[in-house]
């Protein structure tokens, strides 16, 4: 193993998503058990565990601790995929790359901070971060990385680590980037780049999706909740905060039920037949991220 790349994505969509283009191109899923894992990424991920404090975790986050979801493998290097979710979740993010720098104790000082990987036979590691743009744009959700990165590893700049979309940066002896999802360079998210593959050549199945979420009623996005009175007589009463209704979600949803009757769309993504290799290989936001894993590691 010469290189493992650390993915933090916000959320599984988007890890399902980069397997499923990846894939087109040779990427292999890495099934070895943590143990039978390349040293010393195999005592990473269980140093990792260590450091997690389990007994001020409640039982419904156990499933969040700082464990890689995909990890995929291509050409000797190993991809592990993060959920870390977005800006409010920092603190997640911050406990990954504080634990990959104690796994990186080599510090080379330059003039500026910044250096060339190191050589030889030693494990190079990169950490990449992928955004959506969402509404705050792709140059602003670059200067949060950039922040991140000078906040958790403490490195001082004297200029921007990540300039653009896609840009990949060496300092102190660790490869960082930065991929944000958008729909037209500047705002957007994941599935303004993942609807239009499904939707291509299947319109009628998503019109129909999209007139059946127009059902949709308001009211019902308050969650119906069980209470108990100062009496301890139960009673329902809807919350007063409604539930996150995002209409592009739910047509990947209800369309990949034709396919992965009660699946996520974690599942759907990885496993329809609405993103086919033709459609990947055709769309232009797909092979910038294609480009961007390529120039990761040096692929041809």
């Amino acid at each position: 193993m010469k290189e493992i790349v650390f993915v933090l994505c916000e959320g599984p969509h988007d890890i399902a998503f980069l397997y499923r283009i990846l894939k087109t191109v040779g990427f292999e899923s890495y099934k070895n058990k943590i143990g039978e894992y390349p040293e010393p990424i195999a005592d990473f991920i269980k140093q990792s565990l260590n450091d997690f404090a389990i007994e001020d975790t409640k039982l419904d986050d156990l499933g969040k601790r700082p464990l890689p979801s995909e990890a995929l493998i291509f050409k000797d290097v190993l991809y592990l995929f993060y959920i870390t979710h977005g800006d409010p979740k920092k603190e997640r993010r911050r406990f990954i790359v504080e634990n990959i720098l104690k796994f990186k104790p080599e510090i080379i000082e330059t003039g500026d901070n910044f250096s060339a990987l190191e050589v030889g036979d030693e494990i190079n590691y990169s950490i990449v971060y992928f955004f959506d743009a969402n509404n705050k744009g792709v140059d602003s959700r670059i200067q949060t990385i950039n922040s991140e990165i000078a906040e958790f590893t403490s490195f001082k700049f004297t200029k921007n680590l990540l300039n653009e979309n896609g840009s990949i940066a060496y300092v102190k002896g660790i490869r960082f980037g930065a991929f944000i999802f958008s729909n037209n360079g500047e705002n957007g998210k994941l599935e303004d780049i993942l609807l239009p593959l499904m939707e291509k050549h299947n319109a009628k199945i998503f019109e129909h999706a999209e007139v059946f979420l127009q059902l949709k009623d308001d009211s019902r996005l308050k969650k119906l909740e069980v209470k108990r009175d100062g009496q301890g007589k139960v009673f329902e009463k809807r919350s007063n905060k409604k539930m996150r209704f995002d209409l592009q979600k739910s047509k990947v949803c209800i369309a990949g039920q034709l396919q992965n009757s009660g699946k996520s769309n974690t599942v759907v993504i990885k496993d329809c037949d609405f993103i086919t290799l033709e459609k990947i290989n055709e769309s232009e936001r797909c092979q910038e991220i294609i480009h961007f894993f390529y120039k990761l590691t040096s692929m041809p």
